[in-house]
């Protein structure tokens, strides 16, 4: 029931979050796609134990929700998927709504495990590459097949890259899910609060009921033929 009443709420933040840039943008509303996502972002966050918040966020930061979208780098569908971590997971269609976000629920849920369920590393794991994160917390460089060094100064960062990119896309997806938890917090402290009042007037009703029961039956006062007010009985 609580995931019920959060859950509008929550996609309502997301849409807000984007009102200011939003332009003109022909098909499905913002919040229209999201609502045809939501059943697979529930189904796979349940089979792999993450936080659908978690998925919902990604998935919204990632591509807004749009199941054609692709980006300069190459990442495609609504999870943006590269190719190499496509074929890693199996994901023969990024653009297919399930396959990719139970992909992307599988990836995160890796990335958890080999981060020490550090969220924020995950995250930027998923932005950056998991190899990236690793170099930053051990100091060691990384070289691509391309043959691109990464870390090549031997910086230890903590895990974080010290990419403005990377850093951007972690703290916007942790504000956002900061924003989630505080509004869970309100509707389950509103729930609470109205239960009780509920369950307070309940326990009067019912108190009063056993008040009533126990007294002694009123008789009916006889009528007084002598007034001019007779009673009917």
């Amino acid at each position: 029931m609580l995931y019920r009443l959060v859950q509008p709420t929550i996609l309502l933040l997301l849409t807000a979050t984007t009102m200011a840039q939003a332009g003109r943008d022909p098909g499905p509303s913002l919040l229209e796609r999201s609502r045809q996502l939501e059943p697979q972002i529930v189904e796979s966050a349940k089979r792999y134990g993450i936080d659908p918040r978690i998925l919902r966020t990604l998935c919204f930061i990632e591509s807004r929700f749009r199941l054609n979208a692709v980006s300069p780098k190459g990442a495609s569908g609504p999870m943006q998927f590269m190719p190499d971590t496509a074929r890693r997971y199996g994901l023969q269609n990024p653009h297919d709504p399930r396959a990719a976000i139970d992909a992307a629920a599988h990836y995160l849920r890796d990335l958890l495990v080999r981060f020490d369920g550090r969220l924020d590393l995950a995250l930027a794991a998923y932005n950056a590459g998991e190899g990236t994160v690793e170099s930053f917390q051990t100091g060691r460089p990384l070289r691509l097949a391309s043959g691109k060094i990464i870390n090549a100064r031997g910086l230890i960062t903590g895990g974080l890259p010290p990419y403005i990119e990377t850093r951007n896309y972690v703290s916007s997806i942790m504000s956002l899910l900061a924003q989630s938890s505080e509004l869970i917090k309100k509707t389950v402290l509103i729930t609470s609060r109205r239960n009780q009042k509920l369950r307070s007037k309940k326990n009067r009703d019912l108190s009063s009921d056993k008040r009533n029961d126990t007294q002694t039956p009123r008789t009916r006062p006889k009528s007084n033929l002598n007034s001019s007010f007779i009673e009917v009985h």
